[in-house]
């Protein structure tokens, strides 16, 4: 049996293409939801066509401060024992393998049962690094910690390999991240805004949105950059919350280059991505998509652990207003043809899932 457990936005997003293809060969899986976000996630299984979890290990409001963090990360734990209804179709050989993907504490949850189970892991978007423990962190933790528990290492390109090639693991080359399939599929899909006058910013991450001095000096370049940008200012819940408590949220407001938006469903953000004339994010999902989009694309961090776009459309900011305003300067030259090829990620994981079916 496969088991998928995710619990955020941004991974069934990208899990929803290996799910897809798996009801498109009639194989079962059961699809674990650890509860750590539900906001938007019914979006985007009707995007996709797919059905909802199996099951909830936490069935409540998303996890949006450090203060809720105890206490899931305890109900996951009681909640995945072997005794669990979560485990729904578990075979009785134990030839059972739990995927978790990417870097979020879902992703530690998952990996931690997997393993209490005795069944196998395997890892989605393996080997990325930044090399840096507190940059992001906790992401860059849970990515090496998740490394020393799967089985098997879904890696999308050469240079994750080479960061995961002294663990020992299966390694499989996914030639790509399983992004590149929802993109494809989104654009496709989607609704395309009849806009064109905007760039789109994005700012979610825990590195940001919790450091006060980081978090504002972000909005003052957001604000800085609308006096000659009209920007669409995309709010994650968990940046709203961050915004308001931090006197912000009215400062964005009276901006008239700004509009301020609630987080969209995934396709109907793939609709406005696609027309946009910029974006400005610090997640790692957008950053990809841009990079198949060819869309000009500034990256609100000191470093990242994805190369796609990195010396093409991408530039990191480091926090640096010459840095930032050296590349709306030269904002065209960093667009950039549209790149989304037929390799499938997503088919050569399901491919490899085979000894499981």
């Amino acid at each position: 049996m496969i088991h998928i457990f995710i619990g955020t936005k941004a991974q069934l997003i990208k899990m929803a293409p290996i799910m897809k293809a798996l009801r498109e060969r009639d194989i079962p899986y059961n699809f674990i939801h650890s509860g750590q976000h539900q906001e938007t996630m019914s979006d985007i299984l009707e995007d996709f066509g797919l059905p909802g979890p199996d099951s909830y290990i936490v069935d409540g409001p998303d996890i949006k401060v450090k203060a809720q963090v105890p206490k899931w990360i305890h109900l996951c734990e009681k909640r995945t024992r072997r005794s669990s209804d979560c485990w729904v179709g578990r075979s009785k050989r134990c030839s059972d393998i739990v995927l978790v993907h990417g870097d979020t504490l879902s992703t530690l949850v998952g990996a931690l049962a997997a393993k209490r189970m005795g069944f196998k892991c395997g890892h989605i978007e393996s080997g990325l690094r930044s090399f840096n423990i507190f940059h992001p962190f906790p992401e860059e933790l849970v990515r090496l910690m998740t490394f020393r528990l799967a089985d098997v290492l879904y890696c999308p390109d050469d240079a994750s390999i080479s960061n995961v090639a002294s663990y020992g693991k299966r390694v499989v080359h996914t030639h790509g991240n399983t992004m590149l399939d929802a993109t494809r599929l989104a654009v496709t899909m989607s609704r395309h805004s009849d806009r064109s006058d905007y760039g789109i910013a994005s700012i979610h991450r825990y590195e940001n949105i919790f450091h006060a001095e980081r978090f504002r000096w972000i909005v003052e370049a957001v604000i800085e950059i609308s006096r000659n940008h009209k920007i669409l200012f995309i709010m994650h819940p968990p940046t709203e919350q961050r915004l308001r408590s931090n006197g912000l949220y009215e400062r964005l407001d009276a901006e008239p280059g700004i509009e301020l938006r609630k987080r969209l469903s995934y396709f109907e953000f793939a609709g406005f991505l696609a027309q946009a004339k910029f974006l400005i994010t610090d997640g790692g999902s957008n950053q990809e998509e841009s990079s198949y989009l060819g869309l000009p694309c500034l990256v609100m961090r000191k470093g990242t652990e994805r190369r796609e776009g990195i010396g093409k459309n991408v530039v990191l900011s480091n926090y640096s207003k010459e840095i930032v305003r050296d590349f709306f300067a030269k904002l065209e030259n960093y667009r950039t043809p549209i790149s989304l090829s037929h390799t499938s990620p997503s088919e050569i994981i399901v491919n490899d899932l085979r000894p499981y079916y």
